[in-house]
């Protein structure tokens, strides 16, 4: 599948000399400018490709359909993973990016940032799922990509729309495909991402430590 880098409205932020970039996928209803300050913030001087949803969500945008919230309509998950891998290796071209990216992503966003990885290692081998530690479709998981890439799984405790429940069993699944799993849970927390979560995924970036901390 062919692409061009004008195909998909996005925010492209350089990276400071020869830096990484931080893609940041936003959640559902969301548009490409709402991560960027926050990617900014994760990994100052890095640069940030921030494309806008593939699925018209009104009043904004999302990565695909859902059934329910962490319940992807395969179909639509599926095929829009393939037109954002096919953007993703056009924008790469067009900017010079050096791949792999680490991808930032929010609810909805961050079931597509795990599936890259999952699916295109060589992409995006690295992933900070912002509330949005959901399970990926078994056939996404299968294909073997997450194993041995690191995942931050971070979440509010008070978060209505990726609950505990909701979370754990992201983590344990992210767990038995073989990936390095850190995950944070904050009290008092709801469905958002805080200046303490960004600074944490900050620290994990630069100095990633193993193991699960819940």
């Amino acid at each position: 599948m062919s692409a061009s880098v004008t195909d998909v409205a996005h925010v492209w932020e350089p990276p400071s000399g020869s830096g990484p970039v931080i893609l940041a996928l936003h959640g559902r209803v969301g548009s490409e400018q709402d991560l960027v300050s926050a990617a900014q913030l994760i990994a100052p001087g890095a640069g940030v490709l921030a494309p806008r949803g593939l699925e018209p969500q009104p009043p904004g945008w999302a990565w695909f359909a859902h059934r329910a919230i962490g319940v992807p309509v395969d179909a639509s998950f599926d095929g829009r993973l393939a037109e954002l891998v096919a953007w993703l290796e056009a924008a790469a071209v067009a900017y010079g990016i050096v791949v792999p990216m680490t991808a930032l992503g929010f609810s909805n966003g961050g079931m597509m940032a795990g599936a890259l990885v999952a699916t295109r290692p060589e992409l995006v081998d690295a992933a900070i799922l912002m509330a949005s530690g959901y399970r990926l479709p078994d056939h996404i998981t299968a294909r073997g990509g997450l194993a041995g890439h690191r995942v931050l799984i971070a979440g509010g405790a008070d978060d209505p729309f990726h609950t505990a429940a909701m979370m754990d069993a992201g983590v344990t699944a992210y767990t038995k495909a073989g990936a390095d799993v850190v995950a944070l849970r904050y009290p008092g927390v709801g469905h958002t991402i805080t200046r303490e979560q960004a600074l944490d995924a900050a620290a994990w970036l630069t100095a990633p430590a193993p193991g699960n901390t819940v």
